[in-house]
């Protein structure tokens, strides 16, 4: 139970958390503009993430622990933080980031940078705060406990309460717009908007729901009951799988082979660690189950050991055959984490006294140790993009991408370098390109080079000049010319409508149209690009974007619209069947049948 100065310091902590809101959205603003605009930090990947990540991480933990903020404590920490992960948006940014083909590599999700952030800042958080709480930097296992779990809580919470509110202003906008009134369709939308509002409600949110202690800490206690009844369910998986693999294993072994993916193992040593903290808590609660359940759960730990280590021999006999990739590497992190809880826990199981007396310990042990690890990642000391991209190179190097009997870009080792493994991946594919004195040296000259070259549209500058691709943009009728005012509107909304198409492929996938759509006598202009279109309409002095078209049916092929396009072949034709209009609603008639 809090004391009421710390009561008081956390609900005094609003101003400062409304500062840090501020700064955080207009942070995140600014930035957005930058990449509307094509503009410094935009055009550099290493300053864009480095201030992203700033921007996300430094603001949330001021607001957390606002309640210290007289302490020097907290700024020194949070200067060390916010130069931690603006080092790592950095890495990323230039390492990792494919500056060449400029998209990030598939690697699970569009920003996996963010992911692996996250878990790295809540694993470092809670030590950040016992520091400041405690002027110390000996761990209380019991705060260390409550502090995790709070920002958890708090933090989904807070996430909840901030979608609640956009749903909330969804419902507004879309009843003034059935009156006709668009104000706040518009305001809600515009950039300007969205992120101060967002970062304040979210940062007021984390005010709300930290200030009102007993609601964290009812939340916590159902959500840790309701847990540690499933370490059960989870611990009978774990007793009836074990069995079942032991009776696989001498032929796994024999035959080099592995029957289940790593994956799964991990999960389940993930979700068996879980339940048991939820259950034992932070080492006050010493027989949260019944006595014969509570010993079957710590007498089954020793099997974890077994689902541990089978996961770490399933990771090297694939990183054997086909070499080490971004995914494994973060297996033998998560795999190595595993083994220490599960043999750390099966020590603790088996000795006198409280069970998490001895396991407390290791989850402190764990927790620095992947703060630490996962740290390196973000670093190039420990790059998993790096080893990932040394492994398959060497893997090239020692002949073993023909293992497979192919010869052409298609190869494991060439495609993985080219697609997966970033700046670190381009870096090794020019080294083969240059390759000298290999026996096989032509041949993965030549696959480098080829692996080199864009394989797909994507693969090409997204933040290539806009101007030069729309000066270059293939007009109809021949003879049109776009307008100063046009160039502006089109240029300013390439990078979001079109960043996929560079200049070098216009004429295979987009043309400007000239066409009189509304039979006022003066021409709209179309974005077209096959699966529909941008319209422009020149209102007074000024181009406006004022919607898309679509087509009816299915699509035709590029050259057969090109070719219609390019002939002339444009005309419009108005609608069969007139809309009806009620009062001030308007119905389309849609021809179908029954």
């Amino acid at each position: 139970m809090e004391s009421v100065p710390q009561l008081r310091a956390r609900r005094s902590s609003l101003p400062l958390i409304l500062i840090a809101a501020v700064v955080q959205g207009l942070s995140l603003y600014a930035l957005h503009r930058a990449i509307e605009a094509h503009q410094w930090p935009a055009t550099s990947p290493a300053w864009l993430l480095a201030f992203y990540t700033v921007a996300f991480l430094a603001p949330t933990t001021v607001q957390l622990m606002a309640e210290f903020a007289e302490r020097s404590s907290l700024w020194v920490l949070t200067v060390l933080l916010a130069a931690a992960v603006f080092y790592f948006g950095w890495h990323y940014g230039s390492s990792v980031f494919d500056v060449e083909a400029q998209f990030f590599v598939r690697n699970g999700d569009p920003f996996p940078l963010a992911s692996v952030l996250l878990v790295w800042w809540l694993l470092t958080l809670p030590f950040l705060q016992c520091r400041v709480a405690t002027d110390q930097w000996r761990v209380d296992y019991e705060r260390l406990f409550a502090f995790a779990w709070r920002n958890v809580i708090t933090l989904a919470e807070a996430v909840l309460f901030t979608a609640l509110f956009w749903l909330i202003l969804l419902l507004w906008k879309s009843l003034f717009h059935m009156l006709g009134i668009d104000f706040f369709r518009t305001l809600f939308d515009e950039p300007i908007f969205v992120y101060p509002v967002t970062a304040i409600v979210f940062g007021c949110a984390l005010h709300l729901i930290g200030s009102i202690d007993t609601l964290i800490s009812a939340v916590l206690e159902q959500v840790l009951n309701v847990l540690k009844w499933l370490a059960t369910v989870a611990g009978a998986l774990l007793i009836l799988f074990t069995v079942a693999l032991l009776t696989k294993l001498p032929g796994l072994i024999v035959s080099g082979r592995h029957a289940i993916g790593a994956v799964w193992l991990l999960w389940l040593v993930a979700v068996i660690v879980l339940f048991l903290n939820a259950a034992y808590r932070d080492g006050k609660v010493d027989r949260p189950y019944p006595r014969w359940i509570s010993d079957a759960l710590r007498f089954s730990m020793p099997l974890t050991v077994v689902i541990a280590v089978t996961a770490l021999y399933a990771l090297l006999v694939r990183s054997h055959h086909f070499g080490l990739s971004v995914e494994r590497v973060w297996g033998f992190i998560v795999a190595g984490a595993a083994l220490v809880y599960s043999v750390g826990y099966s020590i603790a199981a088996f000795r006198r006294g409280p069970w998490l007396a001895m396991a407390s310990r290791v989850n402190v042990m764990v927790a620095v140790a992947l703060i630490v690890v996962i740290g390196a990642a973000l670093t190039p000391l420990l790059s998993p993009h790096r080893l990932a991209a040394n492994s398959q190179y060497q893997l090239i190097l020692n002949g073993r991408y023909m293992v497979l009997g192919h010869s052409s870009t298609d190869e494991p080792a060439f495609l993985y370098l080219a697609t997966n493994c970033g700046n670190y991946g381009r870096r090794a594919l020019q080294r083969l390109a240059s390759l000298q004195g290999h026996p096989h040296a032509d041949q993965i000259r030549d696959l480098a080079a080829q692996a080199l070259k864009p394989r797909y549209p994507w693969q090409v500058s997204l933040h290539g000049d806009s101007k030069a691709a729309v000066a270059q943009l293939p007009l109809y009728p021949a003879g049109r010319t776009l307008d100063p005012d046009l160039t502006r509107r089109l240029t300013a909304d390439w990078s979001r409508f079109r960043p996929y198409v560079p200049a070098q492929s216009l004429e295979r996938s987009t043309v400007g149209v000239f066409v009189d759509l509304d039979g006022d006598g003066t021409d709209e202009f179309v974005l077209f690009y096959g699966g529909g279109g941008s319209v422009y309409q020149n209102q007074g002095r000024h181009w406006q974007y004022v919607g898309e078209v679509f087509p009816e049916g299915a699509m035709a092929a590029w050259p057969t619209l090109l070719k219609a396009i390019s002939g002339g072949d444009i005309t419009t034709v108005a609608p069969p069947w007139k809309d009806l209009s009620i009062g001030s609603h308007l119905y389309r008639v849609v021809p179908g049948r029954r």
